[in-house]
C-alpha cells in the first residue's frame, strides 16, 4: 500500500495533471483580472497575504481561483518534492539525470520562495524621508533606515529630473549595517530588504525676511536670529497652512497656503514679545516696533525623497533556486544527445 501511494505521489502523469490544472486555473484567473482592473489593480504593490483576505471578503467569487491554484500549485511542488527525494534514494543508479533533478530542485526552492515571500514579507510605497531623519523597518524588529543625503538631478532645463541620488544607511538599532547610495533605477539590496527612490516632493520650513541692519534671513522652526540691543528672535514654530480661531492658530493641513510663525522676541531672560505673525494678517504692532519692518521674500522649501521599501526574506532561496534550474537545464543540453543515444527517458507510470 505505502509503495503504491509513493508511486503515485512519483507519478509523472500526477505531474502532467497538475500542471495542466494549475495552468487552466491561473488562466482563467488572468482573465478575471483583466476584466476587473478595480479589484486587481493594486496587486503588485502589496503581497497576497496582505491583499488576499481583504479582496476575498469584497470579491470571494472573483478570487476563488486564487486559492485554488495555490492548492494546485503546492500539490505540484509535493509532487515534484517526491520525485527529487525518489532521485535521491537511486542516486548511485540515476546520477546521469542529475540535471533534470537540479530542475526539480530549483522548482521546489522557487516555490517555498514565493509562498515565504507573499505571506511574511511586505511592499510599502510612498515612504516619505527627509534627510537626517530614521524610519523603522516594519517586520523587522530593530532594523531602521537613515537618509543622510538627498539630492535630485534634472535636465538642462532644470525641470525635467533625471535622477534621484539617495544616500542610506540601514541600521541596527545604532550600529550601521551598511550604507550605501540608491539611484534611479539602482535600489539598496540588502538580505531581502530592497530600497527603491520612487519619487521626490518639497515642503515649506520656514519663510525669509528682511530685516533692518540685517539683510535677508530664514527663519524656520528653531532658528535664533541676534538683533541689536541684544534682543534675540526665536522661531518656535512655522505652520505652512494656519487659521485663526479667536486667539489661537491652528494648523489646516498640508500646502502653501496661509503660513505663520510663532515667534519669541526676549533679551536675556527677559520676555519682550511672544506671539503669532500670520503672513496675511501683516506684522504685529507690538513685534514691529521691537524689531522694526520685517519684509517677507520668500518660502523656504526642504527637499525630501519617497521611497518604496519591499521586504521578501525568501529572495535569497529564490536565487539558489533560479541557479539551480539553471544550472540542471546547462547540464540536460549538454547531455542530451548522450541521453538520446542510451534512450534514457523516464517511465510513464
Amino acid at each position: 500500500m505505502k509503495e503504491k501511494i509513493w508511486d503515485w505521489l512519483t507519478s509523472l502523469k500526477l505531474a502532467i495533471v497538475l500542471a495542466t490544472l494549475a495552468t487552466l486555473v491561473i488562466m482563467a484567473g488572468s482573465l478575471i483580472m483583466h476584466y476587473h482592473p478595480r479589484l486587481f489593480g493594486d496587486l503588485d504593490g502589496v503581497t497576497l497575504g496582505h491583499w488576499y483576505p481583504q479582496a476575498a471578503r469584497q470579491a470571494p467569487l472573483h478570487t476563488a481561483w486564487m486559492p485554488l491554484a495555490a492548492v494546485l500549485l503546492v500539490a505540484f511542488g509535493v509532487n515534484t518534492l517526491c520525485c527529487l527525494i525518489d532521485w535521491l534514494a537511486r542516486l548511485r543508479s540515476r546520477w546521469r539525470k542529475t540535471g533534470e533533478y537540479l530542475i526539480h530542485l530549483g522548482f521546489c526552492l522557487l516555490l517555498t520562495a514565493f509562498f515565504w515571500g507573499h505571506l511574511a514579507g511586505y511592499r510599502s510605497a510612498g515612504n516619505l524621508l527627509r534627510v537626517g531623519e530614521t524610519q523603522p523597518l516594519k517586520g523587522l524588529a530593530g532594523l531602521s533606515l537613515r537618509l543622510d543625503d538627498f539630492r535630485p538631478v534634472f535636465d538642462e532645463t532644470g525641470r525635467r529630473p533625471l535622477d534621484m541620488i539617495n544616500h542610506l544607511t540601514l541600521l541596527d538599532g545604532e550600529r550601521e549595517l551598511t550604507a550605501k547610495q540608491a539611484r534611479t533605477n539602482h535600489p539598496l539590496m540588502h538580505q531581502g530588504l530592497v530600497v527603491v527612490p520612487a519619487s521626490f516632493g518639497q515642503e515649506a520650513t520656514g519663510f525669509r525676511f528682511a530685516l533692518p541692519h540685517q539683510g535677508v534671513v530664514s527663519l524656520e522652526k528653531d532658528a535664533r536670529i541676534n538683533l541689536a540691543e541684544g534682543k534675540i528672535l526665536t522661531v518656535l514654530e512655522f505652520l505652512p497652512a494656519a487659521r485663526r480661531v479667536g486667539n489661537r492658530v491652528l494648523p489646516m493641513g498640508g500646502g502653501l497656503t496661509n503660513p505663520a510663525l510663532h515667534l519669541h522676541l526676549g533679551r536675556g531672560e527677559e520676555t519682550l514679545w511672544q506671539g503669532w505673525y500670520v503672513l496675511r494678517e501683516g506684522l504685529p504692532a507690538e513685534l514691529a516696533t521691537q524689531v522694526g519692518a520685517m519684509r517677507p521674500t520668500e518660502p523656504v522649501y526642504r527637499i525630501y525623497s519617497i521611497l518604496t521599501i519591499n521586504y521578501d526574506p525568501g529572495a535569497r532561496m529564490a536565487l539558489v533556486g533560479g541557479l539551480a534550474m539553471c544550472a540542471g537545464v546547462s547540464l540536460c543540453l549538454f547531455s542530451y544527445y548522450a541521453k538520446r543515444r542510451r534512450q534514457d527517458r523516464p517511465d510513464i507510470a
